[in-house]
């Protein structure tokens, strides 16, 4: 068996209230995007009302972003944000860097090589045997995906430990020449925010655990390359965000989720609580739909959504953080998911002990 023992968070410095990311989103697309006055609304129907971001709102307002310095803020500040995260989750686990079998570092907000969990190696003081999986491109989806890895590696070696760290730094993506509706969409959503947690095998066990790892399952949807993701530009990251998302999260998560639950012979009423990347209010929406979920259900990845906005892949972790903290877990199956570009699926499902 797998368990989970900790997850700890982390975000930048940089507090942007939604009123002033809206005050400058009507500044610089005012004359530049169709319907723009309309379009407005967006940020307060978006229920959330602070952002961090590792650079302060005035960097916006700039034009002259190169590709290597939007990187370079990347690196330092993911390298940072990471090491505060993976110390918090370490030290509430009470496990020493020394103990770590197996890091997996996830991102897809910039890139590195070496990857940056050789970087947090050093920082953190693990062991420079400890095993490395870096996991590039999953967005969203790459918080769950990686808790699966470190997991799934916990359930072959039951005497290890294993540290999944999710950093995004998504604020510095922001296109200042981009004037499409896309771009304007992600200035309202996105934010900047690291989150790590420490699964143990069974033989490594100090405290007794919250959460038990069950299994994890992973979909990709057919024909839908063009749903979430990255063009690559001269000064950077160009988010591809289709519309579509929300309506095929409500008609097509179900089957998958419901696919996953049968291999393990378990019922969707089994489900007890869940933990669901927040993408966005129109998501959470999407979600309420395709489960039938109550505000309850949803009230931790709401509050994430409204006090930090999208981080992509540690958002969930950061609604796993919540969860972890609350004492209804006992006994219960929760059900964690997330999505992101290919289009795609990942989920884990998860048993209170």
């Amino acid at each position: 068996m797998a368990f989970v023992l900790s997850v700890g968070t982390a975000v930048p410095e940089h507090v942007v209230w939604q009123t002033e990311a809206a005050a400058f989103a009507l500044r610089h697309f005012n004359g530049r995007l169709a319907h723009h006055s309309q379009l407005m609304s967006v940020f307060p129907n978006t229920r959330i009302d602070k952002r961090h971001f590792v650079v302060p709102l005035s960097w916006f307002e700039l034009s002259a972003h190169s590709l290597k310095e939007r990187n370079d803020i990347y690196l330092s500040s993911a390298e940072r944000l990471g090491e505060v995260a993976a110390q918090q989750a370490l030290a509430r686990a009470e496990v020493e860097p020394a103990e770590v079998d197996f890091i997996v570092f996830v991102s897809t907000t910039g890139l590195a090589t070496p990857s940056l969990d050789a970087r947090l190696i050093e920082r953190l003081g693990l062991r420079r045997t400890a095993r490395r999986l870096p996991i590039w491109g999953l967005g969203c989806a790459g918080g769950v995906a990686g808790l699966a890895r470190a997991a799934e590696f916990t359930l072959a070696h039951p005497d290890s430990v294993a540290l999944v760290v999710a950093v995004e730094i998504c604020s510095i993506t922001f296109q200042f020449h981009d004037f499409s509706k896309k771009n304007f969409i992600a200035a309202s959503l996105f934010a900047d925010g690291a989150a790590a947690a420490v699964i143990a095998g069974c033989n490594r066990l100090k405290q007794k655990p919250a959460l038990r790892f069950l299994t994890s399952y992973s979909y990709l949807f057919p024909n839908s390359t063009h749903v979430m993701g990255w063009d690559i530009v001269d000064t950077g990251f160009s988010v591809v965000f289709a519309p579509e998302i929300p309506a095929r999260i409500a008609r097509d998560l179900r089957p998958v989720v419901e696919a996953c639950l049968a291999e393990q012979g378990i019922p969707s009423s089994a489900l007890h609580s869940y933990v669901l990347h927040p993408g966005g209010a129109r998501v959470l929406d999407a979600y309420r739909e395709a489960f039938n979920l109550s505000d309850e259900d949803l009230r931790l990845s709401s509050a994430v959504l409204r006090e930090f906005g999208n981080m992509s892949s540690p958002t969930v972790l950061f609604v796993l953080e919540r969860t972890l903290a609350q004492s209804k877990l006992s006994n219960g199956l929760v059900l964690m998911g997330a999505l992101g570009p290919g289009f795609s699926a990942e989920l884990a499902l998860l048993e209170g002990c």
